[in-house]
Formats: C-alpha cells, sequence, structure tokens
C-alpha cells in the first residue's frame, strides 16, 4: 500500500514538471499584436497640412518631415525637432508618446548652417511598445553624396533599441536620389534588422525618396497613396506590430 502511494506521488510530481515546462515553453513564445494606422508625409511647410490629415484621416501615428510647426493645432500629442522657426520632423501619436530623442545628421547640407533633423519617439500601442522614428535624410544637393546620406541613416539606427523584441517604425523622406541611394539605405537598414516595407514615388522621378522600413512589423494593407499641396505624396498604411 506504500508502495502504490510512493507511485502516486512520483507520477503527480511528473505530470507538474511537465506542465511548468510546457507554460515556460508557451509563454516565451507568445506574440503580442496591434494593428496601427500610420500616415507619412513630407508636408513642404504647408500651413495647418499636417492637422489637416489628422482630421481627415484620424491615424493612430504620422511620421511627419517639414512640418510647420507653429501652424499647426496637434496639442500635446506631439515629439519634433525643428528649428527656431518651427521647422521639422514630427511624430502624432494619438495615445502616450515617451523616451523621445532629438538626431541631427552628421553632416550639414551645402552650405554648412542647415542639418536634417530626426525624431524618434516609443509609442504604446495596446500592449505593444513600438519605436518609431521620422526621418529626413541627408540631400546635399547638388553632389547627393551617399556616404553622407549612409553615415545619417547608422547615426540613428545607433541610437534604436537593441532589443529584437522590440518594433520599429523608421521612415520619412530619405532623399534617395538614384538607385544607388536606395540600396546603400537598404542594406544597411537590412543588416540592422529592418525589412523594406513600402516606396511610394515622388511625382515626376522614377527612383522614390520616401519609404518606410520596420522590424516586428508586417505591411497588411496600403490604404492610399495620398496626393495634397505638398510636392511630395503621403501614405497611409495598415501596419501590423507584434512584440515576442
Amino acid at each position: 500500500k506504500k508502495e502504490n502511494t510512493h507511485k502516486h506521488s512520483h507520477h503527480a510530481h511528473y505530470i507538474v514538471c511537465i506542465r511548468k515546462i510546457l507554460f515556460r515553453h508557451t509563454h516565451t513564445h507568445i506574440s503580442l499584436k496591434t494593428k496601427m494606422k500610420v500616415l507619412i508625409q513630407n508636408l513642404q511647410k504647408k500651413k495647418s497640412l499636417a492637422t489637416h490629415l489628422q482630421n481627415q484621416y484620424n491615424p493612430d501615428l504620422m511620421l511627419l518631415q517639414e512640418i510647420n510647426l507653429p501652424s499647426e493645432s496637434l496639442g500635446t500629442k506631439l515629439a519634433h525637432f525643428t528649428s527656431m522657426n518651427g521647422y521639422g520632423t514630427a511624430i502624432y501619436f494619438s495615445g502616450e508618446l515617451k523616451e523621445v530623442q532629438k538626431v541631427k545628421s552628421p553632416h550639414a547640407e551645402i552650405g554648412g548652417f542647415i542639418y536634417k533633423k530626426t525624431t524618434i519617439a516609443t509609442t504604446i500601442a495596446g500592449e505593444v511598445e513600438v519605436q518609431c522614428i521620422s526621418f529626413h535624410g541627408y540631400n546635399g544637393q547638388p553632389f547627393q553624396s551617399i556616404d553622407k546620406l549612409a553615415a545619417h541613416v547608422q547615426t540613428v539606427l545607433s541610437l534604436l533599441s537593441s532589443s529584437t523584441s522590440k518594433p520599429i517604425i523608421f521612415a520619412g523622406d530619405f532623399n534617395t536620389w538614384t538607385n544607388e541611394h536606395v540600396n546603400a539605405v537598404t542594406n544597411i537598414m537590412d543588416k540592422a534588422g529592418l525589412q523594406l516595407l513600402y516606396s511610394w514615388p515622388y511625382p515626376g522621378r522614377e527612383v522614390p525618396l520616401d519609404h518606410v522600413f520596420g522590424r516586428g512589423v508586417d505591411l497588411r494593407k496600403v490604404v492610399g497613396v495620398l496626393e495634397n499641396e505638398a510636392d511630395h505624396l503621403g501614405v497611409f498604411l495598415d501596419l501590423e506590430v507584434k512584440k515576442r
């Protein structure tokens, strides 16, 4: 009788151990997912354009370049890196923004006075924290240096989360004037674990200037390419972000 009790106890202990292992395995690999409506636009400093786009499309997230900040009415749901005149990049999010970083290009534009600006911020979408980047790339007209654009991208990448479980949306006007520019940026992003999700045209040019890259992000749907008073086209996307 004692022997049977001992066997039953040993069997129950074995089952408990298996359940613990399965619980750890299941929760280690769980993937939290949430959908985000994302609008990306170079505003060309047009007055109140970001506010107009927010009212028209009601996105969760907007990654904006060349914003005319004094003309906008987006309240406190905006992180930005702008000049004294209020021009630069910005991130709008319908919820909480935190961990804001402001990054200047390592190279000045021709003339030595203007440095392109990048805004970084973390958003909380559902249960998932997403690091978002509104990027306006080194231009360098008329020489269009690929090396200086590459250095600008790498400078921003060096400040991003090293945790592969944290999704990243990195988008904006990259000033990729040639296919060589596009390839250089795409290769740098790929090495950092970010994949090209979508590129959209600039009117009158064969090579796109605007792109969105992501890590832990899937493109579900291109809702629309947006035509407005800015020289760039914008884009409205359904994205799914996931944290493992």
